[in-house]
């Protein structure tokens, strides 16, 4: 559950232009955007199949999954920069939900938390209390989801650096 960004970060073996090579085989080229009809032609493509998305440049990328049968276009994503290191590339980043995710929930709690006011101002509190409930349970709706755990699998995936044993590095000196 994405609802602040979280840090993350792991190390793989491939070196940044194999990591971006791997990358743009694996993903389905797409950037998330606020145009609706935009992602729902992308979910309704790919709506038979659960899919790793996203889009990647020199050093960073952008990832996100999109289960089977379900609409989430907004659902959280990973934003990484990748960068050389001793034993391959080390991908650092965030996880969370797009800019417009955020925008979008505020907007509709304010809708919901002035229409609670206006309610309670006119003597109905219970329709107040159903407003505010009604705004609280469209903002875990809209903020919360699992997909972080699909990223981080994915992430978790790449390659690994070899690990060198001491008794073999003491073997590679005396030798």
């Amino acid at each position: 559950m994405a609802l602040f960004p979280k840090r993350y970060s792991v190390e793989t073996r491939l070196p940044p232009k194999r990591l971006m090579r791997k990358l743009e085989g694996e993903l389905v080229e797409y950037r998330p955007t606020v145009n609706i009809l935009s992602a729902g032609r992308f979910m309704k493509t790919h709506r038979q199949e659960s899919i790793y998305y996203g889009r990647h440049n020199a050093d960073s990328f952008e990832l996100y999954y999109h289960r089977a049968k379900r609409r989430d276009g907004s659902s959280t994503g990973f934003y990484g920069k990748v960068v050389k290191s001793e034993k391959g590339s080390l991908v650092t980043g965030v996880f969370r939900k797009p800019v417009y995710a955020y925008i979008v929930s505020a907007v509709w709690f304010a809708l919901c938390l002035l229409s609670a006011g206006a309610a309670y101002g006119g003597g109905e509190s219970k329709v107040a209390y159903m407003f505010l409930a009604l705004g609280a349970a469209g903002l875990i709706l809209m903020l919360f989801d699992s997909n972080e755990m699909y990223l981080r699998a994915y992430l978790d995936a790449l390659p690994k650096p070899k690990e060198t044993e001491p008794e073999e590095a003491d073997m590679n000196e005396k030798a």
